[in-house]
């Protein structure tokens, strides 16, 4: 039994154990850590073996990929309680399925509980996310005998389909005890990588047919497959550092938690807010956008209003609503909000919503401009906006965030999941959900983990998102007719010369005097062009 929803969230930052806060961390550290939320918050429970226990490479309990998990959802204000009680070292996946069927009783190992020791089924019953661990300790000593014996194929394949059948056990159990439970289960990674090169090669043939047979389990019995064998191949030194321990390290467990299951969480339908903002149109002009309360461990202290993409206003927690003037009819418009606490934490989620007032009749500055016809047919269909002030600033360089959301508008993607990028955090929900959508379908990279969202984007770069949303609606490459015509692209790679031709010999661009100004940033009348003559070829 734990306390209510309510309850629990005032007391979660209280309760939270040393792998929220460090131990020795004075009172002035501890006092706010979670950001405001309009999400209900939800219950984790871990369960499985060692991983999710926290051994590390060492032999030793620390923080395993769960803890992990925790402590970046209590962070953002998504979860009150956290148990990875049921997770223990050496458990098979027929431990687990025992302990679940025989309803066993463990010391709460997390936070969130009143009480010190907690029955598995309840735990279920009230638990929202779920994480699985289990199948490794089952063929662990099968494939560590392998060394000295070789393979044991028959012995492999029978520990193999125990496994899954095991799995599909518990997943059909907690389904009957909790239907609406989200169970996330994870892959395996290699954790003989120090073996030899003959080996080697079998256990990815091996590793590959297992992941493969428990992800189709999982997603029958309605589950999430969560993959984690090339997150921990990329880095093998820093994340198995111990030839003679198949466990992770601290850096290994953060990386399976930040990488893998993370995204995959941050995915679920849990975290939608768009129901929790409005708009009422007041004039042609005017707008009232409103908003429901959030809530925080301690207390909201303001919001933060944007409009498309930038900060327009600072209301105070007591303030709910906001009126935006001196709109234009022939603009679409973004409204997002974000919660902020005393201590400055932000809301993860942003209730975001898009409106316009009227149709796209033209802008103030563009009424001789070349482009008006091209301009006006992207804000017609909603590719690209104007501002507030009823301008479109057709000379103002287009940003690679701006040219990123604009083409996913484009093209109609989305996605449920985040961008890898570090930079792109002080962006409102709805531009980093484009990035992200961007990256998802291929159309964009980054560097280094960045994607530098405001820098201006080059003729080139944007050439390159042309072409790779071209393959992505087509399903194959474009084949060229001919040569490169330009003769300022020589030295670059052939992917950009590629996407360069493409261009030119769709009719998207003709250049100048034979030249296509790669380095050049893209203007916004230049974009609304290269948009509209995309659309148009789909």
């Amino acid at each position: 039994m734990k306390f209510s929803k309510k309850f629990q969230f005032l007391a979660s930052s209280v309760l939270a154990l040393q792998l929220l806060v460090p131990v020795g961390a004075n009172a002035e550290e501890q006092r706010d850590i979670i950001a405001p939320s309009w999400v209900t918050q939800v219950d984790y429970v871990a369960l499985g073996d060692s991983l999710a226990h926290g051994m590390n490479e060492v032999g030793i309990i620390g923080l395993g990929y769960a803890d992990f998990v925790a402590q970046a959802l209590q962070k953002e204000g998504l979860i009150t309680s956290y148990n990875k009680g049921f997770a223990y070292t050496g458990y098979t996946t027929k431990n687990v399925l025992e302990d679940l069927q025989n309803d066993v009783e463990k010391p709460v190992v997390g936070f969130g509980y009143p009480n010190e020791q907690v029955k598995l089924r309840t735990s279920i019953k009230e638990a929202e996310i779920i994480t699985l661990t289990a199948g490794a300790n089952d063929l662990i000593p099968i494939l560590k005998e392998s060394q000295t014996t070789g393979i044991n194929a028959v012995a492999i394949l029978k520990a193999s389909q125990d496994a899954v059948k095991n799995i599909t056990a518990i997943l059909a159990e907690i389904k009957k005890l909790n239907p609406n439970a989200q169970v996330y289960v994870m892959g395996y990674y290699n954790s003989f990588p120090y073996y030899s090169e003959d080996l080697q090669k079998q256990f990815k043939l091996l590793l590959t047919t297992v992941n493969s047979t428990i992800k189709a389990t999982v997603e029958k019995a309605g589950g999430i497959f969560v993959p984690t064998y090339d997150i921990v191949a990329k880095d093998v030194p820093s994340y198995l550092p111990n030839p003679e321990n198949i466990h992770l390290s601290e850096a290994g467990y953060m990386a399976v938690a930040n990488e893998a299951f993370l995204p995959a969480i941050k995915a679920s339908s849990l975290w939608d807010v768009s129901k929790v903002i409005s708009t009422t149109i007041q004039n042609n002009t005017s707008v009232q956008v409103n908003w429901q309360k959030a809530t925080d461990n301690v207390g909201v202290q303001s919001y933060k209003v944007y409009v498309n993409g930038e900060l327009t206003a600072t209301q105070n927690a007591d303030t709910t609503t906001i009126t935006l003037e001196h709109l234009a009819d022939h603009a679409a418009y973004t409204v997002a909000v974000k919660a902020v606490d005393a201590a400055g934490n932000e809301s993860v989620q942003s209730p975001t919503i898009t409106f316009s007032l009227g149709g796209a009749s033209s802008f103030t500055d563009i009424e001789n401009h070349w482009a008006k016809e091209f301009i006006q047919k992207t804000a017609k269909v909603g590719i690209m906006k104007g501002y507030a002030n009823g301008t479109f600033r057709p000379e103002q360089n287009v940003t690679r965030a701006q040219a990123a959301s604009i083409l996913v508008r484009s093209l109609g993607l989305t996605t449920q999941k985040q961008a890898p990028f570090t930079d792109i955090s002080n962006y409102d929900a709805k531009t980093q959900s484009e990035i992200a959508a961007a990256y998802t379908n291929g159309l964009i990279k980054g560097t280094d983990g960045k994607f530098n969202p405001g820098q201006p984007i080059t003729r080139a770069q944007l050439a390159l998102m042309i072409s790779r949303a071209y393959e992505l609606q087509q399903k194959k490459p474009y084949v060229m007719k001919g040569s490169t015509p330009f003769t300022d692209i020589a030295g670059y790679n052939e992917e950009t010369k590629h996407a360069i031709t493409m261009l030119y010999e769709l009719g998207i661009v003709t250049g100048s005097d034979g030249k296509f100004l790669p380095e050049s940033s893209t203007k916004r009348s230049h974009a609304a062009k290269i948009f509209v003559n995309f659309s148009d070829l789909f």
